[in-house]
């Protein structure tokens, strides 16, 4: 028998546990669904529209070394922290089915959109965000890190890319965790270890070949990037100061962006753009003033980051951050936007 296979021994781990916000009152259920999704996954925060209208469930149950776990919850907001992934206690990677809704994933620069179907490889060492605009219902599939690594020795290569049913292994995949349910899992004809596996072995051919090395101005090319994702607050950062700090030319660093299809000044662009999308969209940084919110992320100018925002978001700062107001309450500012998304405060306190 299998390592897998073992592991379904213990019979005490085999039933399914369920955590359901019918249980509390309403005005309780948002803190109640936070509670048990930090005992029963991973740590998370969560925000919902209207606190007391949220409703969600919870099913979790072992498979082999895997955890099981379908999820349904109204309207929601999920984030992972960096401060959250310094408190777990072990690595994994989440496997997640779409059955019905919509699921947007947000990490860094890029941002996936799910469709009923989709599956996708999440890594939960990393910070992300998910958005749920609509009522949603998913199979989470939670796999150890170094026992997907048996199978799929760079699971990085896979996380985050969306897999689509109608492609290839990726209808297999979906085709089996389609058929998973925490209360049926008594009933395969396999043990759950091995079905594990399945998945483990599915999730490997969906990948594909392991791709071949990075070469050397590629990986340069990935070290300058997170130079930029480090250091974007600092308006004076320069493609000379990040040459040195890498030990080339300046000349040379532009050559490198150059073959990876951008600039210098492209790049730390976005990376400042997403960075300010970001604090926009964080209920925390409600009352920071745009032109604030300009500065932490390397603006001098708060007119030109309007403007830059406005022609990369198609809306300025300040409508933009309304707009998201108006869907999902946060606290509320001290001063007026005028059109171009800038308080007349923050202009003074941009020019000073």
């Amino acid at each position: 028998m299998s390592a897998g296979a073992q592991a379904d021994a213990p019979r005490q781990h085999l039933a399914v546990r369920r955590w359901s916000t019918q249980d509390v009152q309403p005005r309780e259920a948002l803190a109640y669904w936070r509670d048990s999704v930090c005992q029963a996954i991973i740590e998370l925060g969560v925000e919902a529209p209207e606190d007391e209208c949220f409703q969600a469930h919870l099913e979790q149950c072992a498979l082999g070394p895997a955890t099981v776990n379908m999820v349904e919850a109204t309207t929601q907001r999920v984030e992972r922290t960096r401060h959250a992934i310094s408190r777990s206690r072990a690595a994994a990677f989440h496997l997640l089915h779409l059955r019905s809704g919509q699921f947007q994933l947000e990490r860094g620069e890029r941002s996936t959109v799910l469709h009923p179907g989709d599956c996708v490889l999440m890594d939960n060492t990393e910070p992300h965000i998910m958005r749920c605009p609509v009522p949603t219902r998913c199979l989470v599939v939670q796999f150890p890190e170094p026992w997907l690594r048996a199978w799929l020795p760079t699971p990085e290569e896979i996380v985050d890319r969306v897999l689509r049913p109608q492609h290839g292994w990726s209808s297999a995949l979906a085709a089996a965790l389609a058929s998973l349910r925490p209360e049926d899992l008594d009933g395969l004809s396999l043990p759950r270890g091995v079905v594990a596996e399945q998945l483990a072995a599915l999730l490997a051919l969906t990948a594909g070949p392991a791709a071949p090395q990075r070469s050397s101005r590629d990986q340069l090319h990935a070290r300058l990037v997170r130079t930029l994702h480090d250091r974007y607050y600092d308006t004076s950062l320069a493609p000379a100061a990040v040459a040195s700090e890498h030990g080339i030319s300046k000349r040379y660093l532009h050559f490198v962006f150059a073959c990876a299809g951008s600039t210098f000044g492209a790049a730390l662009l976005r990376v400042r753009l997403e960075r300010a999308r970001q604090l926009l969209t964080d209920a925390r940084f409600a009352d920071v003033l745009i032109g604030e919110i300009a500065a932490r992320c390397g603006f001098a100018d708060p007119s030109y980051f309007a403007r830059c925002f406005r022609r990369h978001f198609g809306s300025a700062p300040g409508a933009y951050r309304t707009t998201l107001r108006s869907a999902h309450p946060l606290a509320p500012c001290g001063a007026q936007e005028d059109d171009a998304g800038l308080t007349r405060p923050e202009l003074c306190k941009g020019s000073s």
